[in-house]
């Protein structure tokens, strides 16, 4: 992860910069990685290096910190605020920039969470995350150069990681998270065109044929296979439970509900959300590790 993967330098707002520098510093004095995550993640990968416009921009910046306890997460974020940069709100996940007022989020993952890869926030424990996929976020992570001078490098989910993560989120807070199926939406129409077109025509000549040469399901059978070649048993098999209930009539499509809200052709959206979602179920059983 210590090459440079993508640099997308003259496209980053100056304040996000900013934003991200004072992160990064305390992080590196503090040995702690953190990864860019959410809506923000994906604005970088799709919207600035592969010019593929998101269907909204977020201003909120959403970060994933590694750390071991309750107590090294407050460390990090107590100095943020201590020194000026931030400004804690109601939230305990939630910061704002002082100097920008950009909304960030950041939330802690690593062995901090249960054997279940979940954390409850103190003091009351009452607000549980699952972390799942986070860890496998930042050990695929891409290298993404958002400034030049002076040099300022981030990690980013690859796509295959971001769709992980997307998926967990959406079921971990349903009905709360409808944006997340939206974005997984979004990255299954548009991987195909996201720098694996090469791989699709020198190495899936035969899933090319099996879909009678539709690349758009082809593609999201492969983002579905390097999936599951990312993620550990027990992520995938999360994966795989979460998918095949939202491919399964007799369980209401929730997802596919979600995907499908505020498009001007719900019955048309819903019916090809369903066949990709089907088609991104069978890249991950075909290629799922074993237990």
């Amino acid at each position: 992860m210590s090459d440079i993967s993508i640099n997308i330098s003259s496209s980053i707002e100056s304040d996000r910069v900013a934003v991200l520098r004072s992160i990064q510093e305390v992080a590196q004095e503090l040995g702690i990685h953190f990864i860019a995550v959410g809506a923000f993640a994906r604005d970088l990968i799709f919207e600035h290096f592969h010019r593929i416009p998101a269907p909204r921009l977020t201003e909120d910046i959403d970060i994933g910190v590694e750390v071991a306890s309750w107590e090294d997460f407050h460390r990090l974020t107590s100095i943020l605020i201590d020194r000026g940069l931030f400004a804690a709100t109601r939230l305990p996940h939630r910061f704002t920039d002082v100097t920008s007022a950009a909304i960030v989020d950041i939330v802690p993952y690593g062995r901090i969470s249960d054997e279940m890869k979940r954390i409850s926030w103190p003091p009351d424990h009452d607000m549980v995350m699952s972390m799942l996929g986070f860890e496998e976020a930042y050990q695929s992570a891409l290298t993404v150069r958002i400034n030049n001078e002076p040099p300022l490098d981030v990690l980013v989910p690859s796509i295959p990681a971001l769709a992980l993560m997307k998926i967990i989120s959406w079921d971990d807070a349903y009905p709360r998270r409808e944006r997340d199926a939206q974005d997984l939406l979004f990255i299954m129409e548009n991987y195909g065109n996201a720098g694996i077109e090469d791989e699709l025509y020198d190495s899936h000549v035969d899933m090319l044929t099996e879909e009678k040469f539709d690349t758009r399901l082809a593609s999201v059978r492969i983002l579905g296979r390097d999936i599951a070649r990312l993620g550990s048993p027990e992520t995938i098999r999360a994966v795989e439970e979460i998918l095949t209930c939202e491919t399964d009539e007799d369980n209401g499509f929730r997802m596919l509900s979600d995907m499908a809200k505020g498009s001007m052709r719900q019955g048309t959206r819903f019916v090809a959300a369903l066949q990709l979602l089907r088609k991104l179920l069978q890249g991950i059983q075909e290629s799922k590790p074993k237990a």
